[in-house]
């Protein structure tokens, strides 16, 4: 089975699950599905199939590490209900990329009505103002996720089909961000720490003080490069 059809099949037998169980919400039935197909919990099933061809993928780790802040962060933001089903879902755009396949309209809908972008890069800005140093990292995540998901709006909105997932975008974002970290004196060490861990490919890049992502042939394509 591919990584796909994984992902696919769990969504499959969690609805099944919540038909049969309608006290169940969506998200508690995913839980109990990805369990039973042998992972710790549905997050759990996301990161291993997007890393199941390369042996581990260190970049997700600092997703790992916050996942329940991040999901405490999308709770606090996320305007509609069902949250539960909502939070799976950004969950997903999190860890896939879009491409041609990917449902463009309804994606866009979801990161432009569904979830308070502007709020979870507030709470990102707390945790980077806050006396509480070991949060820095955390802060650095959440405000690039606000970022990424108006990223992923504005790529839909403009029928564009190709962007990355989160891992690759945060070190794009990163150096867009902060591109003197590495040699200013008072730069921070978490940031540089950052850069090391959260790598880019050249061909897909964020220029200086840019936060939403386009190919560079659709760039050309608009006159904007």
């Amino acid at each position: 089975m591919s990584d796909t059809n994984i992902i696919a099949h769990a969504k499959k037998l969690a609805k099944k699950l919540r038909k049969q169980n309608p006290e169940k919400q969506h998200l508690q039935c995913l839980e109990e599905v990805s369990q039973s197909l042998g992972y710790r919990n549905y997050h759990d099933l996301m990161q291993q199939v997007n890393s199941l061809n390369n042996s581990a993928d260190p970049r997700a780790c600092l997703i790992d590490k916050y996942s329940e802040l991040i999901n405490k962060a999308f709770d606090g933001c996320i305007t509609k209900e069902p949250k539960d089903e909502l939070i799976a879902k950004f969950w997903d755009l999190l860890c896939t990329p879009i491409n041609n396949e990917s449902p463009l309209e309804n994606i866009e809908q979801l990161t432009r009505w569904k979830i308070d972008k502007e709020t979870l890069k507030q709470y990102g800005d707390s945790c980077l103002e806050s006396k509480k140093t070991q949060y820095e990292d955390l802060g650095y995540l959440l405000l690039a996720m606000g970022h990424y998901f108006r990223s992923v709006m504005d790529n839909c909105r403009y029928q564009i089909a190709e962007h990355p997932k989160f891992t690759d975008y945060f070190g794009l974002w990163l150096r867009s961000m902060y591109p003197n970290s590495n040699i200013e004196s008072n730069s921070s060490t978490v940031l540089d720490e950052l850069k090391q861990f959260y790598t880019f490919n050249e061909n897909e890049e964020l220029f200086k003080g840019a936060t939403s992502w386009a190919p560079k042939w659709w760039l050309k394509e608009q006159g904007r490069i």
